[in-house]
């Protein structure tokens, strides 16, 4: 494994989560960029080669993050990205069938998102 960072992509619906999560993330040594929903998130996976991971809402309007995980998994250029999903629904149904590498269930701390990104396979420049 690489011992530079990996570059994510924050998707979530919520502006505010959203930009704690990739404050976050960069202070941990993470290159960091945002998408608001699915739509802008595959668009910025195909036109910026790099990304090591996506940390996915899974409860979105529009395309929700099973579609958006279901494009990654199916584009051959993007499979190899991992993802980590969060949601708030914490039963197993809400994971049933999903290829995510890890999942953190809402509300979590910076311990846990950095606990599943590493799971995931993902360090940041602290790990």
């Amino acid at each position: 494994m690489s011992s530079s960072p990996g570059r994510i992509l924050v998707v979530d619906d919520n502006e505010a989560l959203r930009e704690n999560l990739a404050e976050a993330l960069q202070l941990e040594g993470f290159d960091v960029a945002v998408a608001p929903d699915g739509v802008k998130a595959l668009a910025r996976l195909d036109a910026e080669p790099g990304f090591a991971a996506v940390l996915l809402d899974l409860m979105m309007p529009g395309m929700d993050g099973r579609e958006v995980l279901a494009q990654i998994r199916a584009n051959p250029r993007l499979a190899s990205i991992r993802v980590v999903l969060s949601s708030g629904y914490t039963g197993a149904r809400a994971r049933a069938g999903l290829a995510a590498d890890a999942f953190l269930t809402k509300p979590f701390g910076v311990r846990e998102l950095l606990a599943a990104l590493r799971q995931a396979g993902i360090r940041g420049d602290g790990a």
